[in-house]
């Protein structure tokens, strides 16, 4: 996988059509009691692959499953998800806290590498934005400021 898959992961989207049908069977695992591991990974990772709002409850039901999975072949592909979701919720340094996870045991692993490049990338360009809106509106500010002195000045 290279470097423009690994971004593009973080910026695909499911279809509606397709959140529904994970949705549908989670729901019905629920009716019927305790939905199996697959089935709920299948919903929460299809949930963060939609809306803000559906990628947040996919990271909770992530979360859950990091706590109550014992079967630690699952837990890679638990936190490799929940680092995607917290970074489509832009929270980089939870994406970042969780992809260190995966590489202190998988320290050769290029997709969790490159996942990581690219949050740390999406971090500092949503950090130079950041800085440019604030610089902006400190100019607005001043500029405000200094049309109010030149007024009273008057």
């Amino acid at each position: 996988m290279s470097l423009l898959d690994v971004e593009s992961v973080l910026d695909e989207r499911i279809d509606s059509y397709d959140l529904e049908i994970f949705r549908d069977n989670y729901l019905k695992q629920c009716t019927r009691g305790s939905p199996c591991a697959e089935v709920v990974f299948a919903y929460a990772s299809a949930l963060i692959r939609s809306s803000k709002t559906d990628v947040r409850e996919g990271v909770d039901i992530l979360e859950n499953l990091v706590k109550n999975e014992s079967r630690e072949s699952n837990q890679r592909d638990y936190i490799y998800y929940l680092s995607l979701g917290y970074a489509r919720l832009s929270d980089y340094d939870r994406a970042l806290a969780y992809i260190d996870i995966l590489l202190k045991s998988e320290k050769e692993n290029r997709q969790v590498s490159e996942l990581k490049e690219i949050i740390e990338k999406k971090m500092r360009k949503d950090g130079f934005i950041g800085a440019a809106i604030v610089g902006g509106a400190l100019a607005v500010v001043a500029g405000g400021l200094f049309a109010i002195m030149k007024a009273v000045k008057n």
